[in-house]
């Protein structure tokens, strides 16, 4: 399913259905959880670099209100393939292909972000709800060459925002499904998330 689709039949959903707040997660409750995702990377700075990351988030949510929660996160990521570079005028320059020159080198990057958001959560049904989360994230990323020499490093502050569905079962256990937008200065990630978490 493209991510057109997926945000589409949450909007629809969302329209369609409508249940008391008695159904929303309760002030004073928590939420912590464990999502894996995997998606597409871009650099400002290089080309056809769209390929993939792979990140694990470890998060915990505080309802304030009903349906109203603020969440601290922290998550971690990587490259999945190498990016192929090469210095050019002493600028490095990557591609996300497997072809090399004489003087390229292969490239690892990893990256971690500590969050805060607001999250909210709307019912379609007793067990079914749509959630969203914007926030700021404390990023921090290097790129290390194959002798595993820094060769850019950043970090700094900037937006987090997530748009999914949650599935919660009557022991409290839930299983969530998400599209996720993390923008780190050159670096933007756009994943699909899955996690599991727990109310209590």
């Amino acid at each position: 399913m493209n991510t057109k689709a997926f945000l589409s039949l949450i909007i629809a959903s969302a329209l369609s259905s409508f249940v008391t707040a008695a159904e929303l997660p309760q002030t004073g409750t928590y939420n912590a959880g464990l999502q894996v995702s995997s998606g597409n990377i871009d650099h400002d700075s290089f080309g056809n670099d769209k390929d993939g990351v792979g990140q694990v988030m470890l998060y915990v949510d505080y309802y304030f209100k009903p349906g109203w929660a603020v969440e601290l996160g922290v998550n971690k990521g990587s490259n999945v393939q190498d990016w192929i570079c090469e210095n050019d005028d002493d600028v490095d320059y990557c591609v996300s292909d497997d072809e090399s020159t004489p003087d390229s080198f292969k490239s690892d990057l990893d990256y971690t972000n500590f969050i805060i958001a607001v999250r909210f959560d709307k019912a379609l049904t007793e067990h079914n709800f749509i959630y969203s989360k914007l926030g700021a994230q404390y990023f921090d990323y290097e790129m290390t060459n194959n002798n595993n020499n820094v060769f850019e490093e950043d970090s700094g502050t900037g937006i987090y925002a997530e748009l999914g569905w949650k599935y919660q079962w009557s022991n409290n256990v839930n299983l969530n499904v998400g599209y996720q937008h993390i923008a780190m200065s050159d670096l933007t990630t756009s994943s699909l998330a899955i996690g599991i978490g727990y109310r209590f």
